[in-house]
């Protein structure tokens, strides 16, 4: 609803109507300043005898609220960044990870499903792309790991970042030229993996909170496509949408189950 500057009084004070003599009258009260306007300004409560109404002229919205009733259109990263940034894989960490516990064809097949990057924002870091229903790249997730336990790296800070942050300002050449992006950039995420979503047609969609997770799962177990939040906040309806009509089987972290058994149920329901 929009806020007013001038409003008619809340209140059950009354004053004296100019027409009607009876104190039967709301005046106006200007919002900014905290008072009332003049005499005359204002609603006689008696409509069926008087009727008298005298508004504020230039009474407009103290914000212009219709630029936030519009849908808020997500930002895109530019197709090229999956092949700019789809190699160096030697300096890879997660990869490296991989191929301690995977055959290369495996790996290979994954890399490819999943369109994963590298990115030296971090020595060794890799890019988990958000690619939606439609192909687009709504989002680069930049995480580093550890190359022989495969767990994230956490010291002496959270190695996360976004590529739309990495990329911005970025000046070099050819790069620059493919990854000019949104200023702002507007984020909106889809599930990791939603892309694959046609692919098989058939198939449970098997949803993970890590990236890491369904990346592997996918190799363990091909008979699911696998997604990730991302998140434990990102099990939500806004994300599941796309999967609407799909048997869906979430495979929570231990420590979320409750959560998102919650959600899920009231997922269910609508």
């Amino acid at each position: 609803m929009n806020s007013y500057r001038y409003s008619l009084d809340q209140t059950s004070k009354k004053f004296h109507c100019p027409i009607c003599l009876k104190k039967t009258f709301v005046k106006y009260i200007d919002s900014k300043a905290g008072n009332y306007l003049q005499d005359t300004i204002g609603r006689c409560d008696r409509e069926s005898k008087c009727g008298y109404h005298m508004s504020p002229k230039g009474n407009k919205p103290l914000v212009d609220v219709s630029k936030y009733n519009k849908l808020i259109q997500p930002s895109f990263h530019n197709d090229d960044c999956i092949g700019y940034f789809g190699n160096n894989y030697d300096n890879n960490n997660f990869i490296s990870f991989l191929k301690s516990q995977f055959a290369p064809v495996d790996i290979k097949k994954a890399i490819e499903r999943y369109f994963i990057g590298t990115s030296n924002h971090w020595n060794g870091a890799t890019v988990f792309w958000q690619i939606d229903e439609l192909m687009r790249i709504r989002a680069g997730k930049v995480m580093l790991y550890n190359s022989e336990d495969g767990k994230r790296v956490k010291q002496p800070y959270p190695h996360i970042n976004w590529m739309h942050k990495v990329l911005h300002g970025f000046e070099n050449g050819k790069l620059n030229t493919i990854v000019k992006e949104n200023n702002p950039f507007v984020l909106q995420q889809c599930l990791f993996g939603l892309h694959n979503l046609h692919d098989e047609p058939y198939k449970t969609i098997a949803i993970v909170e890590a990236e890491k997770t369904a990346i592997i799962m996918s190799i363990f177990f091909p008979c699911y496509v696998w997604m990730a939040t991302g998140s434990k906040s990102n099990f939500k309806s806004s994300l599941l949408q796309p999967l609407k009509g799909r048997k869906i089987i979430a495979f929570p972290d231990k420590t979320e189950f409750e959560d998102w058994n919650t959600k899920a149920s009231s997922l269910r329901k609508e």
